[in-house]
């Protein structure tokens, strides 16, 4: 769907307000001289039967310490990979409820899993990737890295959005989830509830308004 199916003349034209929830795209940063780089939607469809460049030694990019990282470092290393979670914060998956997290470590300290905090990936070349320290600045590298997974910051898929602001004569805009802006599903559902339930009465409210006016 494009803005032009919206707007007067369009397939879609005639609707008085577009709910958008388009979600987000996943981060891909790549690392041209260095190993693969999948992002966490493509590690996540592959994660049941990874190929061997999931299944060899991966570095998991961690910019947001939730559970995409987490389940995936889990899922790959119960699958026989050696896992590098890399992330540029002090904690390891400080959006993880401290309940949750007591289980997940000891789970993942039984599968040999390797947390490098205070890191960010800094570059890589052939099966080595280079690592730089958030705090000195000092670098290290990992060698023999097979794979690297991105999950990283996702994008907003706000294109339509954008598109339809700048236009003249669009259908009222709302925007819900990812969209907006990437978080959690808990944001996403209660954001679809709010605009579901305020336009719901908004439309009510201007219908009674309407139905009350003198003719």
């Amino acid at each position: 769907m494009t803005a032009a199916d919206l707007l007067a003349g369009g397939r879609w034209d005639g609707f008085d307000t577009v709910v958008i929830a388009t979600g987000s795209r996943p981060a891909r940063r790549e690392l041209p001289d260095g190993p693969p780089v999948f992002d966490v939607r493509e590690a996540a469809l592959l994660a049941a039967a990874p190929p061997p460049e999931l299944r060899g030694t991966v570095v998991v990019r961690d910019d947001q310490g939730g559970w995409a990282a987490a389940s995936l470092a889990e899922q790959l290393a119960r699958q026989g990979a050696q896992v590098h979670l890399v992330t540029p914060v002090a904690a390891l998956f400080p959006q993880i409820t401290t309940y949750s997290r007591l289980g997940l470590t000891a789970r993942l300290g039984e599968l040999g899993f390797h947390a490098r905090l205070l890191r960010e990936v800094s570059g890589a070349t052939g099966q080595t990737v280079r690592l730089r320290d958030t705090l000195s600045g000092r670098h290290e590298s990992l060698t023999g890295v097979t794979a690297v997974v991105d999950a990283g910051r996702p994008s907003a898929v706000d294109d339509l959005h954008r598109a339809l602001e700048r236009a003249n004569g669009a259908p009222t805009v709302l925007i819900a989830g990812d969209a907006n802006a990437p978080r959690t599903l808990l944001e996403a559902v209660y954001e679809g509830r709010m605009t579901g339930t305020f336009h719901t009465e908004s439309t009510h409210a201007a219908t009674l308004l309407q139905a009350a006016a003198p003719h």
